[in-house]
């Protein structure tokens, strides 16, 4: 297992020094899970900043349901509404579904997400994005802290192949049962074009994260 992942590390080392850093920024959000048996319903109101801080990005409402078909196995669908004063205020339709899978040992669990984003607006054809996440977290029998480590690699299916990927260390602090927070730093890398020579380059931007979940049961 050490020795796959130096030989990752060793890979993607000369991408990392080879990005060029050109921003800091921040995404915070507020969502709701609400319980139904087996099946449940979410809400999630989210502001992402850029230019150290100083401007919006963008932000975006999302509401959607699933369903929990065994203990290791959950899907689900939504809608997200994304306005993104970054690229002219440009207004973005998605429809997502997802699927989830978790193995979970003792105090650990390690969890694969495959989600597909249909993204609609009036300028351009919809778009189709394939998501996929692998998560690593920790749950402590004591304490607040829910410590995790999650990859999630962005696949344009129009032709573009690799989108962006996201890079997250971060923790959820149980408040109570019903209560949580989330506290992460985001590695994030994506295309950016030189405008010099016009060839292609990865842009490294560094973002932390604050976001904030009320369970109803």
């Amino acid at each position: 297992m050490l020795k796959k992942i130096a030989a990752c590390m060793i890979v993607f080392l000369p991408t990392l020094l080879g990005a060029q850093t050109s921003d800091f920024g921040s995404w915070c959000d507020v969502q709701v899970i609400k319980s139904l048996g087996k099946a449940y319903a979410m809400a999630r109101l989210e502001h992402r900043s850029c230019e150290s801080l100083s401007k919006t990005e963008c932000a975006l409402a999302m509401a959607g349901a699933g369903y929990r078909f065994t203990p290791w196995l959950k899907g689900d669908l939504s809608y997200e509404f994304w306005k993104i004063p970054a690229s002219g205020d440009a207004t973005i339709h998605k429809a997502v579904g997802s699927l989830s899978a978790t193995l979970k040992k003792e105090e650990l669990s390690v969890s694969l997400r495959e989600k597909y984003e249909l993204s609609f607006n009036a300028a351009t054809a919809p778009a189709g994005t394939l998501r996929s996440r692998l998560s690593v977290n920790w749950t402590p029998k004591s304490g607040p802290f829910r410590p995790y480590l999650m990859y999630e690699f962005f696949n344009g299916l129009s032709g573009e192949g690799w989108i962006r990927s996201l890079h997250y260390a971060g923790t959820e602090i149980k408040i109570s049962a019903n209560h949580s927070i989330d506290v992460f730093y985001l590695l994030h890398l994506h295309p950016a074009s030189s405008s010099a020579s016009g060839t292609s380059t990865v842009r490294c931007d560094h973002i932390l994260g604050l976001g904030y979940c009320l369970y109803l049961f």
